[in-house]
């Protein structure tokens, strides 16, 4: 293969173990393969170098919730430079935002970290889906990965894209890394907002937190909160996203995750104790929630 040019966009609160753990992945790659297929460079972003068209630039993760806007502004700009010119444009966790801010995820598939899912759909409704449970999307010109470390999964796909499936393997390997079939599912949590400012709210949600297990309905919450039915569901979704039902379910499946892993139970007596005595019903809706079967959740933690 040609060498392939990589560009490690670096600025500020940029997380370092990224950049030089991307650096150290290809370096291992160029070994393995016994000669040099890829070159590696740091690009900052304030950098007016001219990127080859066939690059490929990795945008790493952000340590810092917010960069200044001039930061922001010129990043985007880079970012859509760098695409127009032909490079494609790989990035992980809150960097992918950079992406959809500069349009490079209209009509696309995409993923960023589970905590980020849902505020990267709302957004940017341009998307054409947002994977929550994926660990990895490519849509060819642009790659998207999921948390911090997910980074050594964007290396590990670029090395079996552009070399081949067997020096990723092997890189993998070596480095005692998992390769194909890791998704983010497995580490996904459902964490409730209870900043959302809704007094009203906030005592349906504990009231469903207290009770989740039992045949809760929408008016046995409306009546706990002293509202009616439509109100409840109107403020409910509005500060939280969910409906009470979705919410509950939520709840549900997370303790049972919680029981799979840590206590060690089967999958039927994890249903039953969340409040689903039909292992198959329990089942359906654990993969709908979590895009994995209780199966495949306890096989992996177990």
């Amino acid at each position: 293969m040609k060498i392939l040019n990589i560009y490690i966009l670096t600025f500020p609160e940029v997380m370092p173990s990224a950049v030089q753990g991307v650096k150290d992945l290809f370096q291992i790659a160029n070994q393995q393969f016994g000669s040099k297929q890829f070159d590696v460079r740091e690009l900052a972003y304030q950098s007016s170098e001219p990127v080859d068209g066939n690059a490929l630039i990795f945008i790493p993760p952000c340590l810092s919730a917010d960069l200044p806007d001039f930061q922001t502004e010129a990043v985007i700009t880079l970012i859509q430079e760098w695409h127009r010119a032909g490079a494609v444009i790989v990035s992980s966790c809150a960097s992918v935002f950079w992406l959809a801010s500069a349009g490079l995820l209209d009509g696309k598939y995409a993923t960023t970290h589970w905590r980020l899912c849902d505020q990267l759909e709302r957004d940017y409704p341009s998307i054409s889906k947002v994977c929550a449970h994926e660990m990895l999307v490519d849509e060819g010109d642009i790659v998207t990965a999921a948390g911090l470390y997910a980074f050594q999964d964007l290396a590990l796909h670029v090395m079996a894209r552009y070399a081949n499936f067997e020096l990723a393997k092997q890189v993998a390997d070596f480095c005692l890394l998992d390769f194909k079939g890791r998704m983010q599912a497995y580490y996904q949590r459902f964490i409730p907002d209870l900043t959302h400012g809704d007094v009203v709210v906030l005592k349906a949600q504990q009231f469903c937190d207290a009770n989740f297990s039992q045949d809760l309905a929408v008016a046995d919450i409306a009546q706990h909160c002293h509202l009616s039915e439509r109100s409840l569901l109107r403020r409910f979704k509005s500060a939280t996203g969910y409906t009470p039902k979705q919410y509950i379910i939520q709840l549900r499946v997370e303790r049972a995750k919680q029981l799979i892993e840590l206590e060690n139970i089967t999958i039927e007596a994890a249903g039953a104790a969340v409040g689903y005595i039909d292992v198959s019903n329990f089942t359906k809706l654990f993969k709908k929630t979590t895009g994995i079967t209780p199966a495949e959740f306890k096989q992996r933690v177990g």
